[in-house]
This record gives C-alpha cells, structure tokens and sequence, in this order.
C-alpha cells in the first residue's frame, strides 16, 4: 500500500493545501478545521480529494449546501 493511501483525506488535504481554511485562509491547527465539500454532498458532490478542502468550521457552517462561497469575513475565527 502507498504512502499516500495510510494517510487519512484530512491528512492528504494538509499536505496539499497546508492547514488552512480554503475560505477565509486561516492558519489554524488541524484539530480546528473540517473537511468541506466544494459541492456539497447533498447536490450530489463526492467524497474525493477533488471535491475536497479544509475550512474552518464559521466558514463550513455558514455556507452550509450552498454551491458559493460563505459570506467572506474579516479575520481568523
């Protein structure tokens, strides 16, 4: 098995993208981020990496299903 295949897709999305919110681009632990669905699972988006981010979870929480982006706040959470 790969390297790439143990890691968990929270790990593999750190590794790409560093342990940022995709939304508002905080800087925080992996512990503070969630994995977000760039299409929401509910509009028939997928689990995959490419479908896949991190954001924190003001941004995740207020975008909620929405195919846009959160309302863009000033700040880290």
């Amino acid at each position: 098995m790969s390297s790439k295949k143990q890691l968990s897709k929270k790990d593999q999305l750190i590794a790409l993208y560093e342990s940022c919110c995709w939304w508002c681009g905080c800087c925080l632990p992996p512990k503070k981020l969630t994995r977000e669905h760039l299409i929401p699972r509910s509009r028939g988006g997928s689990n995959s990496l490419e479908n896949l981010r991190l954001a924190c979870f003001q941004c995740n929480n207020s975008r909620g299903n929405s195919l846009y982006p959160p309302r863009w706040r000033k700040g880290c959470p």
